[in-house]
């Protein structure tokens, strides 16, 4: 019996204990609780502060952006920098206030080129730039407002002597009647010396802008000249840059010899239609290691590589016959280019103008009527005969001579070329 009663007394006190520590969990809870309640408070608590402070600066901004596009009254739209779209996530400002810099800036600019100074950074220094201008041209109203108050001082000073002179003369009118006739005299002469001054001044001043005028005309017939001039020299520059690479010096050998034999009056040279070469054209032939002409070649057929040639003139056909590896020689003919030719002086039989012409242009050169740019070759004939026609003018006293000079053109004596030239 004491048993079951003492056993029966232990189940409140376990369930009391069991009671008490559910208590103690829910209240450390509560407390636990309750503590991030607290913060999560405080926190709020700073974020309204934050929010509100930055609705604040937002309000301020704002303000700021209208109040600034009130004084620019400029109005328009600001979408971002260049380039940085994705930023702002398609985002722009289209206030009433809202100014767009690059028009800003643009309106600066305009501003500076219509007061007449250089664009600047900055609307200070924009403003700067021009108070400095509208000060400089005070400046100088000032100063001819300055001049303008000497003459009307001047003028003032000389209208109250006048006056003063007027009323002396009004009282003494009566007593100085012959003398107030001399003085109308005399005022009238000086009236017209004045007069005639200011006509001569007026004359002089013609003459003068006549002169800056003839001047003027003068120089710029000058320029006109010198700009011709210039333009020439460019035409034939541009002409020759592509021909110059391919013209070879005059002791710069054209071709070659490539077969020949002792006693067999024909050969084959190197040259052929790749190098323009023409039927007829006519080489001195010279040994590698001598300048002296051993004979001369005509051409007498022209393949794609090579061409053949007919021999004559030799100087030795026994010890120095004409073999493979002699060089050619031409002052008329180079590989690869089409010479432009113009004749210059005086050209009789066999060699008559006409015949010549012909026979340079069968060679596949060009001839011109008229020296300028462009001309590359200029074959010089003999002195031509004066305007009495009793004597001769030298052509390198002709003004086509001295263009060639200028032009720097190569020049070819027809005498020191005649053997190269076949009518």
């Amino acid at each position: 019996m004491n048993d079951r009663q003492s056993g029966a007394a232990h189940v409140p006190m376990m369930f009391f204990l069991l009671l008490l520590a559910m208590f103690l969990g829910a209240l450390g809870f509560a407390y636990v609780t309750f503590t991030e309640n607290g913060k999560l408070t405080e926190e709020l608590k700073t974020a309204k502060a934050t929010q509100e402070q930055s609705q604040k600066k937002a309000l301020l901004v704002d303000h700021y952006i209208d109040d600034l596009g009130r004084v620019l009254g400029k109005p328009g739209k600001y979408e971002g920098r260049d380039g940085q779209t994705a930023a702002y996530g398609g985002a722009t400002l289209e206030s009433t206030g809202v100014v767009n810099p690059k028009e800003i800036k643009k309106v600066l600019d305009d501003a500076c080129a219509t007061a007449g100074v250089s664009s600047a950074t900055g609307i200070e220094n924009v403003l700067g730039a021009m108070v400095t201008r509208i000060n400089q041209t005070n400046q100088r109203t000032k100063d001819i407002e300055a001049e303008r108050d000497k003459a009307l001082a001047e003028k003032a000073e000389i209208d109250t002597r006048f006056q003063a002179a007027t009323n002396e003369h009004s009282t003494k009118v009566r007593e100085l009647g012959q003398n107030l006739d001399q003085v109308r005299s005399d005022f009238e002469t000086a009236k017209l010396d004045k007069d005639r001054r200011i006509g001569t001044l007026e004359e002089g001043l013609r003459a003068k802008t006549d002169e800056l005028s003839t001047a003027n005309e003068a120089s710029a017939s000058k320029e006109k000249s010198l700009n011709q001039q210039m333009a020439k020299i460019r035409m034939h520059n541009d002409a020759l840059v592509s021909k110059t690479a391919m013209i070879n010096a005059v002791d710069t050998a054209d071709g070659k010899v490539i077969a020949a034999q002792q006693g067999v009056p024909t050969a084959f040279i190197n040259l052929g239609k790749k190098d323009m070469l023409q039927p007829g054209t006519v080489f001195r032939i010279r040994n590698p290691h001598s300048s002296v002409v051993k004979a001369h070649a005509v051409v007498t057929r022209v393949e794609e590589e090579r061409s053949a040639i007919e021999l004559s003139d030799m100087v030795d056909p026994v010890g120095d016959f004409v073999r493979a590896g002699d060089e050619l020689y031409n002052e008329i003919y180079t590989p690869r280019a089409t010479r432009t030719i113009y004749l210059l002086g005086r050209f009789q039989a066999p060699y008559n103008k006409p015949e010549l012409t012909a026979l340079l242009k069968r060679l596949g050169n060009k001839v011109v009527d008229k020296m300028g740019p462009g001309v590359d070759t200029v074959i010089l004939g003999n002195d031509p005969i004066n305007e009495a026609a009793d004597g001769f003018d030298a052509v390198t006293n002709s003004a086509d001579y001295k263009l060639a000079l200028d032009l720097r053109v190569e020049f070819a004596y027809l005498k020191n070329i005649r053997d190269l030239i076949k009518l």
